[in-house]
């Protein structure tokens, strides 16, 4: 499929500035990185004490929930950040990345992690009202979030190692 080309041209440009200028593509990066960290640290540190409370007596979840709940402040913006840098990452080298089969299973767990945030979302919401699914799925997708933000991670250094 081609692309339009003003939409080539754009991405050719950028490539070009991208190799062309060092401290665009080292900032480019950095913020790649910083956003991961900032966001993934969060959003780690929140599952990890989703999975801490879930041994914990009920009384006890409310206050993490409400933790859990003001975490998205930094995760959703720095996710954010990710989403832009990455796409920039990937206008800089298209050929090499859409040509990956690598790039394409961390895309993919990408769009699993995304999911994976709306149904915890959900989740949080449930039990924060009580529901009786609520905590266990709160449980669930928070596990789930914690080894798909690592996966991704190591892909991510496997792709940058592979290219």
């Amino acid at each position: 499929m081609a692309l339009p080309s003003f939409l080539t041209s754009a991405i050719d440009s950028w490539a070009a500035a991208y190799d062309a200028h060092r401290m665009l593509s080292v900032t480019v990066r950095y913020l790649h990185l910083a956003g991961l960290v900032v966001g993934g640290g969060t959003a780690l540190a929140a599952d990890r004490q989703i999975l801490r409370a879930a041994g914990s007596a009920p009384a006890e979840r409310p206050t993490t929930i409400a933790a859990v709940r003001a975490s998205h402040r930094v995760v959703v913006p720095a996710l954010a950040v990710v989403v832009v840098t990455g796409a920039l990452l990937v206008a800089s080298d298209l050929r090499t990345f859409l040509g990956s089969r690598l790039f394409w299973s961390k895309m993919s767990l990408v769009a699993l992690l995304l999911l994976n945030g709306a149904g915890l979302l959900m989740a949080e919401r449930a039990a924060s009202r009580g529901r009786g699914h609520g905590w266990p799925w709160l449980v669930f997708t928070s596990a789930a979030s914690l080894v798909l933000w690592l996966v991704i991670l190591f892909l991510g250094v496997w792709l940058t190692a592979a290219a």
